[in-house]
């Protein structure tokens, strides 16, 4: 199973000034330390609403800047922020993102539906098969929207930070892996989704949003 957003490089973004590349927001962008230190979760957010509003006509108010220099997502990165905000601990829980972009997109006035695939804190007893958590990738982005991933505690997958928040936008599934693309910090990471979920200590999930 090879899954992935049709359009990946929508989420290319490009400094006016110095021409460097990114691929997807950067938290450092941010105009405060707080939101710089906490602001992964937003910075997803954001990454997801552009993604939608770019290749979907209707759903365009969810981005409206002119283009993806980095000045002009460094505002749409402080637009999400109002409402898809961290608290104390971060924005540690699923339901603080897809509650905030809810509410986000509301204020454009535009419904979205959040898809929530949730990872318990326990290994043992509290999860699903791993078939089920390939199934969720594969309909998130067959519905070609990229997939926030919530990793508080990276297990024995070592390409990943916890306490964090990333953007999925490509996996392909092996009979004992799930070898996943996602922008993190402007970059490209590669991973094993399927080994994070078998031995991370700690919960977590991932979520896409249709019409």
């Amino acid at each position: 199973m090879v899954a992935s957003l049709a359009r990946p490089e929508l989420l290319n973004i490009v400094d006016e000034s110095t021409r460097e590349p990114f691929f997807g927001g950067i938290q450092d962008w941010y105009s405060t330390e707080w939101r710089r230190k906490a602001g992964c979760g937003p910075t997803c957010a954001a990454n997801l609403m552009a993604y939608l509003a770019l290749t979907r006509p209707e759903l365009r108010p969810l981005y409206n800047q002119a283009d993806m220099h980095r000045a002009s997502f460094a505002r749409h990165m402080e637009e999400i922020y109002r409402f898809v905000t961290p608290g104390p601990m971060g924005l540690n829980k699923v339901e603080m993102f897809y509650n905030g972009v809810s509410a986000f997109a509301h204020s454009r006035g535009i419904s979205l539906r959040p898809h929530v695939f949730r990872v318990s804190s326990n290994r043992l007893w509290g999860r699903e098969d791993p078939i089920a958590l390939a199934d969720f990738v594969k309909a998130g982005l067959a519905s070609d929207c990229p997939i926030a991933f919530l990793n508080l505690s990276q297990g024995k997958e070592k390409n990943l930070q916890g306490w964090h928040w990333i953007t999925i936008t490509k996996a392909i599934q092996e009979s004992d892996r799930l070898l996943t693309e996602a922008s993190d910090e402007g970059f490209l990471r590669r991973f094993d989704l399927r080994l994070w979920y078998l031995t991370t200590r700690m919960s977590g999930g991932l979520i896409y949003f249709t019409v």
